[in-house]
C-alpha cells in the first residue's frame, strides 16, 4: 500500500521527505480502505527518517452509517450552542465538526494559535484563509479559550494544543473526543 500513499502525496505536490502533519490527516481521513495498511508503512518511514515524526491517528474511528440529515445537524447544533450543561470543550468541538465537517482527528491537532481573535471577529485556521467563525460560536470559542487557564492538569494549561491530552505535551485523543461528541449526540458527522 505505500505506493498508493506515495502516490497519492505526489498529486499533492509533496514528496515523503516534505510530508506534512495536514497531508497524514488528509490521508486518513480520504483514504479509507487503504490508511491502515499504509500505517507500517509510514512508521517506518519516521523510524528511518525518511519522513517528518508526525502523529498517525491511535485507531480507526469509524464513521456511521447513515448520514446526518440537516435538519437533525441543525437541531444538534442549536442544542450544543444553547445547552450550558454540555462541557465547554465538547460544545466547541462539536461545533466545528457540524458547521465545517471536520473530522475528530483534524480537530485535535488545533492549537491555540491555530484560532486568531482580533478583538471583531474569530477565525480558525482549518486550511488557507482561516474560516470565520459566526455567533454566537465565536463567542463560545472565546470562552473556551479562556477557560483552559482553569484545566485540572498544570501540563494542559501550558500546552499549545487547543484541546490538550491527559499526557503532557499530547493532544486529546481523537477516540475520547469521538466519545464525548456523542454523548451530546453527535454521531454521523463523524469521519474517520
Amino acid at each position: 500500500m505505500y505506493f498508493v500513499f506515495l502516490a497519492w502525496l505526489a498529486d499533492r505536490g509533496r514528496t515523503i521527505e516534505h510530508c506534512r502533519q495536514a497531508d497524514l490527516d488528509a490521508w486518513h481521513t480520504e483514504k479509507l480502505a487503504t490508511r491502515r495498511p499504509a500505517q507500517t508503512f509510514l512508521r517506518w518511514c519516521m523510524k528511518t527518517s525518511r519522513m517528518p515524526r508526525l502523529t498517525l491517528p491511535p485507531q480507526v474511528i469509524n464513521q456511521d452509517q447513515a448520514p446526518l440529515h440537516q435538519h437533525r445537524r441543525l437541531a444538534i447544533l442549536r442544542r450544543t450552542l444553547n445547552d450550558d450543561s454540555l462541557p465547554l470543550r465538547a460544545r466547541v468541538a462539536a461545533a466545528l465538526v457540524l458547521l465545517y465537517a471536520q473530522p475528530v482527528t483534524r480537530i485535535v491537532r488545533l492549537t491555540v494559535d491555530d484560532v486568531l481573535d482580533d478583538g471583531a471577529a474569530v477565525t480558525v485556521r482549518l486550511g488557507d484563509p482561516p474560516s470565520p467563525l459566526p455567533e454566537p460560536v465565536a463567542s463560545l470559542m472565546r470562552a473556551y479559550v479562556q477557560s483552559r487557564r482553569h484545566l485540572p492538569y498544570a501540563s494542559s494549561r501550558s500546552s499549545q494544543w487547543l484541546f490538550p491530552g491527559r499526557q503532557p505535551g499530547q493532544p486529546m485523543n481523537p477516540v475520547s473526543l469521538q466519545v464525548h461528541l456523542r454523548k451530546i449526540g453527535v454521531r454521523h458527522a463523524l469521519r474517520p
